[in-house]
């Protein structure tokens, strides 16, 4: 771990005399898809000139990543167990989708590290020191938020590494209208909804926002104890951000209603496939009909997927005897390779330049873990999936492949050798997949306005201009009830009821006198 001082003395030193923004990405190593996601923004910003630092707590130690290959990387390490023991006690094929009590559970693990963090201010007063002019911070932990803001840095950009996640746009004022946009988080649903769907969902919705509610003020409670009982909840630090990155397209996410202040730029660092190194060169002429690759991420370990299914999944490989297939296996999984002693159209590796190969001509399809990196890399390179989302917004985004019609979906507990079966007979055998494939590559590859140009832009527009706070939304300001028009829905009904009262009561004091009338000629 290279030390805090030396790091920004050797980055003082290499920009003194330019004109360069002095940039902070927070990237807590959550899991590598969000470094790697971190690291290319981190990259992006350096080609555009700006002198970036790029800060990783350790949340896990096993991850050491960098992500970029240009930005200084300041590591801070040592900061306890408590996500890594978290993230080790998922039972991932437990249940169907994660439960509020194991929200909660890793909402507690986020805070016992924030606090870990807090904890060595003097580390992290060196970075207060260097000045910075601008921060970015995720979205999956609030911690980043105070952590800039304790910094002293006020221009700040959120970054959104999923699709726009509940969360976000609940602190930035986006509307959900839960009617046809499914929650992100932990939800199986499409944009087609029953009406027990829709009732689903507004469930899904309010839990995320309860988890939500207590992860936040669990973490600003870190931030009040460690800095002062006045430092601001770091809720209303994210609604304070001047933009919101999200790390998605137009044409691959769900449409939904968005705000000026979310730029969507998907792809972003995503560049052309580069020629294939050996072994992957050899092994990508394998197969007479091609290539399929197989990667459930870092998170899920393959050791972690229960022997019978991955004996049925390598068995269901065989029944492809004219493909070959490329399978990402964990260092600890000892057990699949002599599962596939006897199958010769299956290779085993522990990495894989998985971009790259994405891109390759010869490459069929890709079985994934939902992610939305892997999820938006297949788009790029024009290539169908089969995804088994495991967590988070993984279900999300398998249900989005499937409605752009270039994948299918295996829910977790259905997972095996059959149904992965059925689902490459339809992926490789069925050509509307590749062509819709082909069709959402285009349309994000040749659109106006590359992620790049959009992200260094924008980027620029806010260092120059400072926090953009009018494209900051009144709703933001409004309590729900005011928000959702209740009042004047309410007072509207009492105006209806009272009318069709009043009129009830005329109606039926007027018949009374007509009879009462009729009575005495009679």
């Amino acid at each position: 771990m290279l030390p805090l001082s030396v790091a920004l003395c050797a980055i003082g030193f290499v920009l003194i005399g330019t004109d360069a923004a002095r940039v902070l990405v927070y990237s807590p190593s959550i899991s590598n898809s969000h470094i790697i996601m971190n690291g290319r923004i981190a990259d992006v910003l350096v080609k555009a000139g700006h002198d970036v630092t790029l800060f990783i707590p350790e949340y896990n130690s096993a991850s050491t990543l960098n992500g970029s290959k240009l930005a200084r990387i300041v590591r801070m390490g040592g900061l306890g167990s408590a996500f890594e023991e978290g993230m080790e006690g998922m039972e991932i094929f437990a249940s169907h989708t994660a439960s509020i009590w194991e929200r909660i559970g890793f909402e507690d693990a986020l805070a016992d590290v924030c606090n870990s963090l807090m904890a060595r201010k003097s580390e992290l007063d060196e970075l207060k020191a260097y000045g910075f002019d601008v921060a970015f911070s995720e979205m999956v932990d609030f911690c980043g938020l105070g952590v800039i803001r304790y910094l002293g840095i006020t221009n700040h950009i959120w970054i959104s590494t999923t699709p726009i996640l509940d969360t976000v746009a609940y602190n930035l004022g986006v509307p959900t209208p839960l009617s046809y946009v499914p929650v992100v988080e932990e939800n199986d649903l499409g944009t087609v909804m029953s009406l027990l769907d829709r009732a689903h969902n507004i469930r899904k919705y309010l839990v995320s926002i309860i988890v939500h509610h207590y992860g936040t003020h669990k973490t600003s409670a870190v931030f009040k104890r460690h800095v002062s009982p006045d430092f601001p909840n770091v809720r209303q630090i994210a609604s304070e951000s001047s933009l919101c990155f999200v790390n998605s397209d137009e044409f691959l996410d769900i449409a939904q209603p968005v705000l000026h202040k979310t730029v969507f730029v998907g792809g972003l660092g995503i560049g052309p496939a580069r020629p294939l190194q050996e072994p992957f060169a050899s092994l990508m002429e394998k197969g007479s009909k091609g290539v399929i690759l197989m990667s459930l991420g870092t998170i899920v370990p393959t050791s972690a997927i229960p022997l019978q299914i991955r004996r049925g999944i390598f068995e269901a490989f065989a029944n492809f005897s004219d493909y070959h297939f490329i399978v990402k296996v964990d260092k600890d999984d000892t057990e699949s390779a002599s599962l596939v002693q006897r199958i010769p159209n299956v290779d085993l590796v522990q990495w894989m330049p998985q971009s790259d190969i994405l891109g390759h001509p010869r490459l069929r399809a890709f079985i994934m873990h939902g992610g939305f990196n892997g999820l938006l890399e297949a788009a790029i390179r024009g290539v169908p999936v089969v995804a088994i989302p495991f967590f988070a917004d993984q279900f999300r985004n398998a249900r989005t492949a499937e409605f752009r019609g270039f994948g299918i979906a295996i829910q977790k507990t259905d997972f095996n050798g059959d149904s992965l079966t059925k689902a490459l007979r339809q992926i490789v055998s069925d050509p509307k997949y590749k062509l819709s494939a082909v069709r959402i590559s285009k349309l994000i590859r040749t659109k106006p306005f590359k992620a790049e140009e959009r992200f260094v832009e924008w980027t620029n527009f806010v260092i120059e201009n400072g926090r953009l706070t009018n494209l900051d939304v009144a709703g933001l300001r409004l309590n729900f009830v005011a928000y959702h028009n209740l009042d004047c829905i309410a007072i509207a009904l009492i105006i209806v009821a009272l009318s069709v009262f009043t009129v009830y009561r005329l109606t039926r004091s007027l018949v009374r006198v007509i009879f009462a009338g009729k009575k005495k000629i009679e």
